[in-house]
């Protein structure tokens, strides 16, 4: 007959114990405690960035709160107690006690060892491991697990903006880094942007390699000029993936970087970005401002900044229905773009060219609700644009939408609009594709949303019946 309840032992796993097994654990557990003083165990890719408290601890660059999270990680069950911890680098638990709730640990040999023994990721790291070459952490960039890459790009621009303020830049290769960044201003243009964040990701990682050893001072303004083009590129990309906050963040990380080039090209770019990031989080008149700075930072000097920055005043002030100020500063864009040399005048997210400045010319106007001068911009666009610029393209034929709708035709708007994202793959269609699309559904009236063509632009995307959320 088995023991009474009050009398049956259990191992703090929950295992029942034998009945003449006199230890306090069960096979297993006294087998993880023989492994565990020997130093830490292996842990799977995302134990990194799976718990919200060790990405916080990693963001604080406080080592002894990221051992606590180490060790109280769900991952670890039960948690690992300070004194096997401690074990590994031959401390005492009061000592571990100490650095867990002390003052941050300062001395790098120190860090390095608790780097070491913990076995983190240099990709994740405040400081540089000794001869260690970064590595992104596997699902960056994945639609499994946007929390994990948006944490890893925090870790990254953390690093390159203390790089900036406190460490020469150096290069390894800088016509390839140069060649590197402008083959990601082009595939802008027809690349997702969750699969471009990824690669984005792992090649900056690379790139803080390169800015933590020393060069000549030539090289180290070539890769700061690098830094603020790659770091702009990022708060672009995470601006379509609906990540306002974050680019914002990176934004800021460009504009040091392009500060500390000293090139103005580049600070206008930069500060032009910044423009369309506050442009699409519906922060119209940070825009403005953001837009009027870019072309100030520009000068007399002919650039995409420049430009960039014309055509997005010209949206801003559509959205504003400002027809006399949006019109000037389309105005000011055509200027701007004929006195543009043939190398700017490319399809990339460092060109410009007319396809771009006829998609926001046709933007501006739709907003003003000038739709006949709206759909000519839009035809003209579509005939320049290639296929593979699925972007701009779809946000044209969003436009187009828009225009059909205002002009008392809804049902067609609507229709054209569900097509459009029908045509697009699920990963093409980036946050702002579908945001803009969901202004569409939000605009019509009560009365108008029992069309089916609004229940077709509903199921694309899914939405229940008769409801809509969002706004573009």
């Amino acid at each position: 007959m088995d023991q009474p309840e009050a009398a049956r032992r259990y191992c703090g796993c929950g295992t029942r114990l034998a009945r003449d097994n006199r230890e306090t654990q069960c096979g297993r557990c006294q087998r993880k405690a023989r492994e565990l003083t020997s130093g830490a165990p292996d842990v799977p890719s995302g134990f990194w960035l799976a718990s919200d408290q060790l990405r916080d601890a990693l963001a604080s660059w406080h080592m002894g709160r990221v051992i606590a999270a180490y060790r109280t990680h769900p991952h670890h069950a039960p948690p690992l107690s300070q004194e096997v911890v401690a074990g590994w680098v031959g401390l005492t638990q009061t000592q571990l006690s100490r650095i867990e709730a002390g003052p941050p640990i300062t001395d790098l040999t120190k860090l390095i060892r608790w780097a070491k023994v913990l076995r983190i990721p240099e990709a994740l790291l405040w400081f540089k491991l000794p001869g260690a070459r970064t590595e992104v952490p596997e699902d960056i960039g994945s639609d499994r697990s946007p929390a994990l890459t948006l944490a890893y790009l925090e870790q990254l621009r953390r690093r390159a903006t203390t790089t900036l303020t406190t460490q020469a830049m150096t290069g390894a290769s800088l016509d390839d880094w140069e060649q590197t960044v402008i083959a990601y201003g082009r595939a802008t243009r027809y690349q997702s942007a969750g699969v471009l964040l990824a690669d984005l990701a792992a090649d900056f990682a690379e790139l803080q390699e390169a800015l933590a050893r020393r060069q000549p001072a030539v090289a180290t303004l070539r890769l700061t000029r690098l830094t603020a083009r790659m770091a702009g590129l990022i708060s672009l990309t995470l601006i379509k993936l609906g990540e306002a906050g974050p680019a914002r963040a990176w934004g800021r990380t460009a504009r040091l970087a392009a500060f500390e080039a000293g090139d103005p090209a580049t600070s206008a770019w930069v500060r032009a970005q910044d423009a369309y990031t506050f442009f699409y989080s519906g922060l119209t008149r940070e825009a403005l401002a953001e837009a009027a700075e870019a072309q100030a930072l520009a000068g007399n000097t002919p650039c995409v900044g420049a430009v960039l920055a014309a055509a997005l005043e010209a949206r801003a002030h559509g959205v504003l229905g400002h027809t006399q100020d949006a019109n000037a500063a389309l105005d000011q864009a055509e200027v701007l773009l004929a006195a543009l040399t043939p190398d700017d005048i490319t399809a990339s997210a460092f060109g410009y060219n007319e396809a771009q400045l006829r998609f926001h010319q046709g933007n501006a106007l739709t907003h003003l609700g000038d739709t006949a001068r709206a759909q000519e911009a839009h035809a003209r666009a579509l005939a320049l644009y290639p296929a593979s610029d699925y972007l701009d393209r779809a946000l044209i034929q969003l436009d187009q939408a828009a225009c059909l709708a205002r002009d008392g035709n809804l049902d067609a708007g609507v229709t054209h609009a569900a097509r459009t994202l029908e045509g697009l793959p699920p990963h093409q269609r980036d946050r702002l594709i579908l945001e803009r699309a969901r202004g569409l559904a939000q605009a019509a009236s009560p009365t108008a949303r029992a069309l089916p063509a609004l229940d077709q632009l509903r199921g694309v995307l899914e939405l229940p019946p008769g409801s809509v959320r969002g706004g573009a």
